[in-house]
């Protein structure tokens, strides 16, 4: 049996112990709120929201049918998120009206500013997990851990490099075995390293006028299914690979309420979404993202890390890293509490320790 069909088994078998139930999450967090609700009422209700708030730009039923079914486990007939927290502000008035995590854990911010390109593989799942892993790790050891987590074991280990994005076969590969660490390609740092330098990702959508063409075109890179590896591939790093290994205690999504998202942000660090990507996407936005007339639809989930929030000029937004290198600093805003292209549907994170028990 091949290395990937052992970690698809490996996922599945976890999958059908209830991983992701709420009594499971309760055990680990019994001092945590969760809630469950139905795939088939989460549609429903989030497509009259969705109305309500003039945010139904392309948004249908048969997207969002989609967009759940590669977000949960096989099977899954619910959506279970995280709704409370002691740890949380209950306050509004308390709360800070703009937040960065890279100010806010300043031990921390070279792992929060960056979020690695994930070269020509058609998931940018398993860049944004690995970098949320990182940065949330470097957060629960107060700054004394400053290492990247790995891609590459991501890529190989739970998911894969020709397929569409399935999102939680890595979280669960990060909860139930671990994820060593692996720097940038060519940085020769971590156990596992990432295969795939930088390219320009506009090269898949290209037409005429459309992208710029300043790295190389993804579509030149040669691009195939990733073993899990067993061992570390870097020869030079020390420790082996299930001794570097860092394991998160749970994996959750996460409330709808905007509140509840930045109560999470600002007490344990970043966590991942995903954005219906549209034509406007591929060149980075000048201040926040708006709605273009008659942008072009592209593909249903372009994943991103939120690292904070503010307002300007009378909108709130989220603050975004995307994975681009092309992007330069890949620091972006998109509006905040009315669900933009879907931005605030799914958000997804881990904890590394569970301080309750």
């Amino acid at each position: 049996m091949s290395a990937i069909a052992v970690c698809l088994l490996l996922a599945l078998t976890h999958i059908s112990a209830g991983s992701e139930s709420i009594d499971e999450l309760l055990k680990k967090y019994p001092t945590w709120s969760f809630e469950a609700e139905s795939v088939e009422t989460s549609i429903k209700n989030t497509l009259h929201e969705l109305s309500l708030k003039g945010q139904n730009h392309g948004v249908t039923e048969e997207i969002l049918r989609e967009k759940v079914r590669r977000s949960l486990a096989p099977g899954a007939t619910h959506i279970v998120r995280k709704i409370g927290d002691p740890k949380w502000e209950s306050d509004p008035e308390k709360f800070p009206s703009s937040f960065d995590a890279r100010e806010h854990w300043k031990d921390c911010a070279s792992l929060i500013s960056y979020v690695e390109d994930e070269g020509p593989c058609r998931t940018d799942t398993n860049a944004v997990i690995a970098s949320i892993l990182s940065d949330r790790y470097c957060i629960y050891t107060n700054g004394t851990f400053k290492e990247r987590l790995s891609q590459e074991t991501l890529l190989g280990c739970g998911g894969l490099c020709t397929v569409e994005p399935y999102q939680w076969l890595s979280w669960i590969y990060a909860t139930e075995v671990g994820v060593p660490t692996g720097g940038a390609h060519g940085s020769g740092k971590g156990c596992v390293p990432f295969t795939y330098p930088a390219c320009d990702h506009t090269s898949w959508y290209n037409e005429k006028g459309l992208g710029k063409k300043r790295m190389n075109p993804c579509k030149g890179q040669l691009i195939f299914d990733h073993d899990c590896p067993t061992k570390c591939t870097n020869e030079k790093y020390k420790k082996s690979l299930d001794k570097d290994r860092k394991k998160l205690t749970a994996h959750y999504r996460l409330s709808r309420n905007e509140f509840s998202i930045r109560n999470e942000i600002m007490t344990y660090g970043p966590v991942m979404t995903s954005v219906m990507m549209y034509d406007d996407f591929l060149e980075k936005p000048d201040g926040i993202f708006q709605n273009k007339k008659d942008r072009r639809f592209l593909i249903l989930d372009k994943f991103i890390k939120i690292i904070g929030w503010g307002e300007e000029k009378g909108i709130k937004y989220w603050l975004c890293m995307n994975t681009w290198d092309s992007w330069g600093d890949k620091v972006f805003k998109i509006p905040r509490g009315v669900d933009y292209n879907l931005i605030e549907y799914l958000q997804t994170t881990g904890a590394y320790e569970d301080l309750d028990l």
